[in-house]
């Protein structure tokens, strides 16, 4: 059976971890695949390599800190980079992490599989407590749109960014009618995750 492999690394005190592992959490609720989630100390590089083995899974997305050539486990040594991106074969990895398409996207894009990254550093400071139901389903939207385009097929970034233009537009539609001048950190990363997205192809 088709799968879909989550990877988020956290650690008990990290205010970004705790937040990019609710955005793996999230996707996981909302995906119509089924879903593995390596997080916590299983978020690290041999865990990692032995889930891209297993021929079902079909993609991952990758959540945590980054650096322009890696995506960190959970303890803190290189857990994707260039050295181990072709055990992706031909299937996609999307890096929700801090400056990988700087080096690691770009990098990668002699490899059958297609990576998409970000060429800054995420902004991902927010409290959830303090968000509304409604402002966080529009969130999960915003973190899984291209995650979920990846799973519908599609390759281009053009059609990547449309979808995730769509989910931040509904983001900052929501913040411009309830919270005018608020939230301004959740604005940011909806413009992010559209205009800072690189993809290796």
């Amino acid at each position: 059976m088709a799968r879909l492999l989550l990877f988020a690394s956290w650690t008990a005190g990290d205010a970004a971890l705790w937040n990019s592992r609710w955005m793996a959490r999230q996707t996981a609720r909302l995906s119509t695949l089924a879903t593995e989630v390596l997080d916590g100390e299983r978020a690290v590089r041999a865990v990692l390599e032995t889930a891209l083995d297993h021929r079902d899974m079909v993609g991952v997305a990758l959540f945590g800190h980054g650096r322009p050539h890696a995506v960190l486990g959970a303890d803190g040594r290189e857990a994707l980079d260039a050295d181990n991106a072709e055990r992706l074969g031909a299937r996609w990895a999307h890096l929700v992490a801090c400056n990988t398409g700087q080096e690691l996207v770009t990098g990668c894009a002699s490899c059958p599989g297609l990576f998409v990254g970000y060429s800054v550093s995420l902004v991902v400071e927010w409290t959830l407590e303090d968000l509304t139901e409604d402002l966080q389903e529009r969130l999960a939207r915003l973190v899984t749109a291209t995650t979920f385009g990846l799973l519908a097929g599609e390759r281009a970034k053009s059609d990547l960014q449309r979808r995730a233009s769509a989910a931040a537009d509904d983001l900052v539609d929501w913040v411009n009618d309830n919270a005018e001048g608020g939230y301004l950190g959740l604005c940011v990363l909806a413009q992010q995750l559209v205009e800072r997205m690189v993809v290796s192809r």
